[in-house]
């Protein structure tokens, strides 16, 4: 018998169900749910997406006179991501690397293990192309962001820039500058 009820990753929640018993009176059933604690409460936000004292966190509306929080806003998690998609090569190194799909790796060289090996590098290899695309792709959202702001800084700028122009400017930015 364990002693689950003095465990504190565990919940027992026990409901006397009374039944009527002419032998014993007053005894009835007793039913209840248990639950395993473990996993909940434990999500944690990254400590490079955590907002600085300056920062605005994880705000995602401004008005025109505070795109440059936007533009810190885009950079950060574009920066974030991108050290990621380098970082995370530990997690491909634990599973052997490119020896796996040999079977030299920790995941052993049977048929299964090969397979897994390969499902993971695929699965590593998008994951890690995603990240990567999806930083340049703020980057390349915050330089856009940073037009239109120089735009709207001058008055001649904010008076003649329509929103077409707008589009334009974020188009010229994800092309890489080009017109």
């Amino acid at each position: 018998m364990s002693d689950d009820d003095n465990d504190p990753d565990r919940v027992n929640v026990d409901f006397p169900v009374p039944m009527p018993n002419p032998m014993f009176p007053g005894v009835g059933d007793v039913r209840g749910i248990s639950f395993d604690r473990i996993g909940v409460d434990q999500a944690e936000t990254p400590s490079g997406l955590v907002a600085g004292s300056c920062e605005r966190g994880v705000a995602t509306e401004w008005d025109a006179g505070n795109l440059d929080s936007a533009i810190i806003w885009l950079e950060t998690h574009a920066g974030y991501l991108h050290r990621l998609s380098y970082d995370m090569v530990d997690i491909k190194e634990k599973l052997g690397g490119d020896q796996a799909m040999a079977g030299k790796g920790p995941l052993g060289g049977f048929q299964y293990a090969k397979q897994l090996a390969q499902q993971h590098q695929q699965t590593y290899g998008s994951t890690e192309s995603g990240l990567r695309t999806l930083s340049e792709n703020l980057y390349t959202a915050a330089e856009a962001l940073r037009t239109v702001k120089q735009n709207f800084e001058t008055a001649e700028g904010a008076n003649a820039m329509t929103a077409q122009e707008m589009q334009q400017a974020f188009t010229d930015a994800a092309r890489g500058g080009e017109s």
